[in-house]
């Protein structure tokens, strides 16, 4: 509880055990603030583990509930990421199929163009035979062209066989005849030679033509093919590249949700640890039941809800008890705790309230010198007071109280009584 809280509370303690003021009012305790704030978002995963550390440090002060709030949002927060995990898990499924896909792709149009290349070498092995054909053809066209133009100019030169031929040629006239025949039908020959050579080359040269169409062709699909080919090779580094931004993302989810998890993890570990550190200081306190050394030594003069009667004739049920000890006594904590109050209080004169956690306190009133100041740690057995005469001049004997919560609780039940003493009875 926080120390202003139990201040507020003070001022309305009972004024019971021979206090001359009114009626007693409870103590009213103030709850724990919940002030932890979220340990965890995407943007700061890396700092997980410093957070939970510090969140651990200040657990006994804020609460379960708090660690309870972050711990359902880290766990909206791994939701969260394992979500984006698998979605990113698909699209990365997805992308290897396109992958796989673009890979056959590939792989057909790198077959279809070393089809297509194969063909086109075939193509230009056709054209550069049928040129050489056509060469060849063109050669011996040439020759006989040549050869026939020297026999129709020997033809020429002969001229027809006249009288004059006939009277002075050492040849008959039919011999002769005969040689002019024989003549005219080589020179026809050849002419026939001739044409049947252009006609080849004709034919070779739309052979070759056609040959040449068929190889441009090819080459206008082998440049095509070489286009598609770089489109898919464009395409399949893009995907390859948006696989590894994905896997990239995928890694870094997989390792927000690792981290977030442990986050959890902690907190849960802390959580677990706080109840057990409450548990354990509301045991060590009710342990400790019975046994608790009373804060001076002396005579229980009033009991607890016993009526009382001061020096002013006020009567009250005190809810707490009285111990008479001698002037100069020293007054000591009776476990562990935190001063939240010493200095006056109205009705109990000067007073020292210790709180031993989880909302026990001791309550020490009428001393005489106040030796402790709020916020002091103490231990059991710390001197905290000191007795005196002026203190108990109305109310006999120093006060002394144990409250849980708002509740007064019996001390006698608490303190080890073997240590006081009763009326008519010596210290056991």
């Amino acid at each position: 509880m926080k120390a202003r809280g139990i201040i507020a509370g003070i001022r309305h303690l009972p004024r019971s055990g021979a206090g001359p003021g009114s009626a007693p009012a409870p103590l009213r305790p103030t709850g724990l603030k919940s002030v932890c704030l979220l340990l965890c978002s995407c943007i700061v995963l890396f700092a997980l583990s410093g957070a939970v550390a510090r969140e651990a440090g200040r657990a006994p002060k804020e609460g379960v509930e708090t660690f309870r709030i972050n711990i359902q949002r880290l766990q909206e927060g791994i939701a969260t990421q394992q979500e984006q995990y698998l979605e990113a898990t698909n699209q990365e499924k997805t992308l290897l199929q396109e992958l796989e896909e673009l890979d056959h792709r590939l792989a057909e149009q790198v077959a279809r163009l070393e089809t297509l290349e194969g063909k086109l070498s075939a193509q230009q092995a056709l054209i550069t035979v049928q040129e050489l054909e056509m060469a060849a053809v063109r050669a011996e066209k040439d020759k006989v062209q040549r050869h026939l133009a020297r026999r129709i100019s020997a033809y020429y030169k002969m001229g027809n066989i006249g009288l004059l031929n006939a009277i002075f040629s050492a040849q008959t006239l039919p011999e002769l005849l005969r040689f002019q025949d024989a003549f005219h039908t080589l020179i026809q020959y050849d002419q026939n030679v001739v044409v049947s050579y252009r006609k080849s080359i004709a034919n070779l040269e739309r052979v070759t033509r056609s040959l040449v169409l068929e190889k441009n062709i090819l080459s206008d699909f082998i440049a095509q093919t070489v286009t598609e080919k770089e489109n898919i090779d464009a395409t399949k580094e893009k995907k390859e590249q948006l696989l590894q931004h994905i896997r990239t993302q995928s890694k870094l989810h997989r390792q927000a949700i690792t981290e977030m998890e442990q986050a959890a993890t902690d907190l849960t570990a802390s959580l677990l640890a706080l109840k057990k550190k409450k548990e354990a200081g509301e045991q060590g306190f009710r342990r400790r039941k019975g046994a608790l050394p009373p804060p001076v030594p002396g005579t229980v003069i009033t009991g607890f809800n016993q009526m009382t009667t001061n020096a002013l004739g006020i009567k009250k049920k005190s809810e707490g008890i009285a111990i008479e000890s001698p002037s100069g006594t020293p007054v000591k904590a009776i476990f562990p705790g935190t001063v939240i109050h010493a200095g006056y209080l109205r009705g109990y004169g000067n007073t020292i309230i210790v709180h031993h956690g989880f909302q026990y306190y001791s309550i020490c009133s009428r001393v005489e010198k106040i030796l402790a100041a709020k916020g002091d740690e103490v231990n059991a057995g710390t001197v905290i007071g000191e007795l005196g005469e002026t203190a108990t001049l109305i109310d006999k004997g120093m006060y002394f109280e144990i409250r849980h919560r708002s509740d007064s609780l019996d001390p006698m039940l608490w303190l080890d009584t073997r240590r006081l003493q009763s009326p008519g009875r010596n210290p056991g």
